[in-house]
C-alpha cells in the first residue's frame, strides 16, 4: 500500500481489518478518471457514504489514474476513502491508435498530470498487476447495501459484481446501453462498452439482468458538436458553474484542476480566453464537453430530476433545462467541503 497525501491506495495488499460499524447504505464509485469523471465524484462524496473509489483502465491507466485520483481527493481531517486500482486490461497501443488516435493518449497525459493541479506525471505502481476483486469486497464488508455508479468500462465490474450481488441496491450506468441501430448494422457503442467490449457484454447478459439498474446519458441537441458561442444552449459544462465552487475543501481543489492550463496537443490549443478553462481546451476538436458522468453522479443523489426514456430498453435523461442542472450540480458539489459521514 501508499500512502498519497492522507488517502489510501489499495492494490493487492491487504490492510488489517478492523471492526468497524455496519453501515446501511454505501456507494461505490467505479471510475477511468476522465474529465467528466473528475466533476461527478466530489459531487457524490459530499452527499452519498462513498466506501470506495475504483479506478479501472480507459482514459487513465488503472494504477496512474488511482494515484492521481488520491491526490486531487485527499483532504484534511476529512474521512478517509480508499482508492482501488482496478483492471488493468492493457489494451495494446496499435489498437489505441486504430480506434482512437491520438484523443486517447493525450487524455491520458492531462489526467495522470493531474490538470491544473501541477502535478508531476506519476509513474506506474509495479504493485499493479491482476485485479483484485477481494479488495472491493473487503472494503465494502460493512455495508448493508451497496450502490454502484459505473463511469467506467466494465473490465473490473465484471470481476467484483458477482462477490458482493447480495447487497447492490442498484446499478446506476453512465450512458445508453449497447443497441443494433438496425438488422445488419454494426452495434453502436460507447467508449466505455467498446474500450472492454467482452466485459461489457459479459454484464449486460450474464450480470445486470437480475439487478436493479440505471443507464443515464445527456440530454442531445442539434448544436452539441458545434456550439461555439452557444455554449450555454447544450448540456456541458460552463465556467461560471465552476467558478461557483466553494473556495475551501474538496470544491476548491476540483476548481483549481479544472480551471489549470492544460498544454497545447491534438486536443486543442491552449490558447487564452476570458472564458477558457481545462475541458474547453481539451476537447475542441470534438466539440463541446458533455455532463456525461456528472449526469449519472446527479440521477444518483436526485433521481426525481430524471425521466425515463426510450421504452423498457431506454435510459433516464433530466427534465431541467442546461442552467437549472448545472447549478444543481454546483450546490452539489459544495456539499463535499465536508466528506458525507
Amino acid at each position: 500500500m501508499a500512502l498519497v497525501l492522507g488517502c489510501t491506495l489499495v492494490s493487492h495488499t491487504h490492510a488489517a481489518s478492523a471492526a468497524v460499524p455496519a453501515i446501511p447504505s454505501c456507494t461505490l464509485i467505479d471510475t477511468d478518471f476522465d474529465l467528466d469523471d473528475m466533476m461527478a465524484i466530489p459531487l457524490v462524496m459530499g452527499n452519498r457514504h462513498v466506501a470506495a473509489i475504483l479506478v479501472t483502465e480507459g482514459v487513465v491507466k488503472a494504477d496512474i489514474g488511482a494515484a492521481a485520483l488520491a491526490r486531487l481527493i485527499a483532504e484534511p481531517q476529512q474521512r478517509h476513502v480508499p482508492v482501488i486500482i482496478g483492471a488493468a486490461t492493457q489494451v495494446p497501443d496499435a489498437v489505441i491508435d486504430r480506434q482512437w488516435g491520438d484523443f486517447l493518449p493525450d487524455s491520458r497525459r492531462l489526467m495522470h498530470h493531474g490538470l491544473g493541479l501541477g502535478l508531476p506525471e506519476l509513474m506506474p505502481n509495479p504493485a499493479a498487476g491482476v485485479f483484485n476483486a477481494q479488495l472491493v469486497q473487503d472494503a465494502l464488508a460493512p455495508c448493508q447495501q451497496v450502490d454502484v455508479l459505473l463511469l467506467g468500462p466494465y473490465s473490473s465490474f465484471v470481476g467484483y459484481s458477482p462477490l458482493i450481488r447480495h447487497k447492490i441496491g442498484q446499478v446506476v450506468i453512465m450512458g445508453q446501453r449497447e443497441k443494433a441501430q438496425a438488422p445488419g448494422v454494426v452495434i453502436k457503442t460507447s467508449f466505455n462498452c467498446g474500450y472492454d467490449l467482452p466485459a461489457c457484454r459479459k454484464a449486460a447478459t450474464e450480470q445486470l439482468p437480475g439487478l436493479r439498474h440505471a443507464f443515464v446519458d445527456v440530454p442531445r441537441t442539434p448544436i452539441d458538436s458545434s456550439p461555439r458561442n452557444l455554449e450555454r444552449q447544450v448540456y456541458g459544462p460552463t465556467l461560471a458553474m465552476v467558478e461557483g465552487l466553494a473556495p475551501t475543501g474538496l470544491p476548491n481543489t476540483l476548481r483549481q484542476a479544472l480551471m489549470g492550463k492544460a498544454p497545447t496537443g491534438s486536443l486543442g490549443e491552449a490558447v487564452p480566453a476570458a472564458d477558457y478553462w481545462a475541458i474547453d481546451c481539451c476537447l475542441r476538436r470534438i466539440g463541446k464537453s458533455l455532463l456525461w458522468d456528472q449526469m449519472a453522479a446527479l440521477y444518483m443523489v436526485y433521481p426525481e430530476l430524471f425521466t425515463a426514456v426510450g421504452g423498457p430498453d431506454g435510459h433516464f435523461e433530466t427534465h431541467l433545462s442546461p442552467q437549472a442542472i448545472r447549478q444543481v450540480w454546483t450546490d452539489a458539489t459544495n456539499r463535499a467541503i465536508t466528506i458525507h459521514p
